[in-house]
């Protein structure tokens, strides 16, 4: 009889099978730009931080010098749709804050630079066909479910260290590092949604990735100098909504790492995750 383990985790082979159906999907999303180009781009910056999550799952069938070629594709795929994200994100954020905080339209400065131009498809599509290749010539397939759970484990393991960390600090480069840990999580998680109290990871984890994404687009508007003028009153309207967002997201940091990390992960390897 199969062991639990073995019945609920993701094989190499599966793992492998995933990371192609999303570098597909994502050519898709590259195709669709000229047309939707808002929603493409987000599409396909979110397939990439999930491919970026699978990878780290399968770390110990990637040589180094590998991985690194393909955190630069997709590196070089996030960037390029960046700008297009950043205007779009602060523009409602923006409207957003005026409307909860009631500040009247002159209160309400544009943030400096012009309408990022589409990013080019065609370097995108070589973005994304050379990454292709790159997993062709890893040996993912040959990983066993053990391994990949002792990578999501390690995952876990550095986002509750973080976690910590954020509680007595809430220096933004601590911040920034933990929510790449919960994105990773939470898209890792995804991958593996027939262990026991996946669901209940998913949710929180979304949730968690959420706040701190929020948190972070607030920091980003503070340092626009329009925003950081000292008697603006958008200086204490954002500080007040971080200090808020503070509160929530290491409330639910704590519910989403609850168990110890040597726990996690011994209940993950034993198969009752």
């Amino acid at each position: 009889m199969k062991c639990k383990r073995e019945l609920t985790s993701l094989s190499g082979r599966q793992l492998k099978r995933l990371l192609h159906q999303l570098c597909e999907r994502a050519q898709d999303d590259v195709t669709r730009i000229s047309s939707h180009e808002e929603v493409a781009t987000h599409q396909l910056r979110v397939r990439m931080k999930k491919m970026l999550a699978l990878l780290r799952l399968a770390r110990e069938g990637i040589e180094e010098h590998t991985m690194q070629a393909m955190r630069m594709h997709i590196r070089t795929v996030k960037n390029a749709c960046a700008g297009n994200r950043e205007h779009v994100v602060q523009r409602k954020l923006i409207d957003k804050l005026a409307r909860r905080f009631h500040l009247a339209p002159k209160h309400r400065p544009a943030v400096a630079g012009s309408t990022p131009l589409a990013p080019t498809t065609s370097n995108l599509h070589h973005q994304l066909h050379a990454l292709g290749q790159l997993i062709d010539n890893t040996c993912i397939e040959s990983l066993s479910a053990e391994q990949l759970l002792e990578e999501h484990a390690r995952c876990y393991r550095k986002g509750r260290r973080l976690m910590k960390q954020s509680c007595e600090t809430s220096d933004s480069r601590t911040l920034h590092r933990w929510r790449h840990r919960v994105k990773d999580l939470y898209f890792q998680t995804l991958a593996l949604p027939r262990l026991s109290g996946s669901a209940r990871r998913v949710k929180r984890a979304r949730r968690l990735g959420q706040l701190l994404g929020r948190d972070q687009d607030l920091a980003n508007l503070a340092r626009e100098p329009a925003f950081s003028m000292r008697h603006s009153p958008w200086v204490q309207v954002i500080d007040e909504h971080r200090g808020c967002l503070r509160e929530r997201y290491l409330a639910l940091g704590h519910k989403l790492y609850a168990p110890h990390g040597s726990r996690f992960s011994g209940s993950l390897l034993g198969g009752r995750a």
